[in-house]
């Protein structure tokens, strides 16, 4: 009994020294090597998820953080309300401002790559600012501050070309201002514009248009985290390209 009882604290010491780091550890001074930090956290790098709390930013932001990558969570909401939503938060910033009129250069500077997934539904108010202004903005300030990669999530061409540009026509213009913007700051080779249709796993929504299969989140969180490390560049259109990734 002896023996089994030394080995139960034995294994349990292991496991509680296995386990990932806290802020407040980092904060109190012990060395990022004994603690198995992930070498991205540990190099200072940091990528930029505005939206970073809505049903995709958080995806992105969960994602990242399970690769080691140290992740700015940009929301309107407050950094509580950001922090109940995303897990490993260990590893998240959660800072609350408004991307279309709050100052970006702080929480840009120093980011490695910055992911937009602001945007407003089609039929919702405001589509056209909404989509198209906010991004260039956002793209703007990206550039200024010097962050190497933009990754932004646009909408297919099926729906854009096809009857969403008639129905939905300031949501289209906002999203094709949006992407002028990515494009002029950065080119094809700094940026990935990712064009989803209907995003699916997020409960009830908009049913997909006639043709146009739903891509799932984590397809595109996938594809975004690829853009934002630079394993992809340029333009993913649709559910076949994107869940490629």
């Amino acid at each position: 009994m002896y023996k089994l009882a030394a080995l139960t604290a034995c294994l349990a010491s292991r496991a509680a020294a296995l386990q990932v780091p806290t802020r407040r550890q980092f904060a109190v001074g012990f060395g990022t090597a004994a603690l198995g930090v992930p070498p991205a956290l540990a190099a200072g790098g940091k990528v930029v998820v505005v939206g970073g709390a809505g049903f995709v930013g958080t995806e992105i932001s969960h994602l990242l953080a399970t690769q080691g990558v140290k992740v700015v969570s940009v929301s309107r909401r407050s950094a509580a309300a950001q922090a109940q939503k995303v897990q490993y938060e260990q590893f998240v910033d959660f800072v609350s401002l408004d991307a279309s009129k709050d100052d970006l250069s702080s929480v840009f500077k120093g980011a490695s790559a910055v992911i937009s997934c602001v945007g407003v539904a089609p039929g919702q108010k405001n589509q056209l600012d909404g989509n198209g202004a906010v991004n260039e903005r956002i793209a703007d300030a990206a550039k200024k501050a010097k962050v190497g990669r933009l990754v932004y999530i646009s909408v297919a061409s099926a729906i854009s070309e096809g009857t969403g540009k008639l129905l939905f026509a300031d949501y289209v213009k906002g999203k094709q201002q949006a992407e002028a913007a990515v494009q002029r700051n950065y080119g094809s080779g700094g940026s990935l514009i990712i064009r989803p249709g209907v995003i699916s796993g997020g409960g009830p929504g908009l049913p997909p248009p006639p043709g146009v299969p739903p891509v799932p989140v984590d397809a595109v969180a996938r594809a975004a985290v690829a853009g934002a490390l630079g394993k992809k560049s340029g333009i993913l259109d649709g559910r076949d390209e994107i869940v490629r990734i």
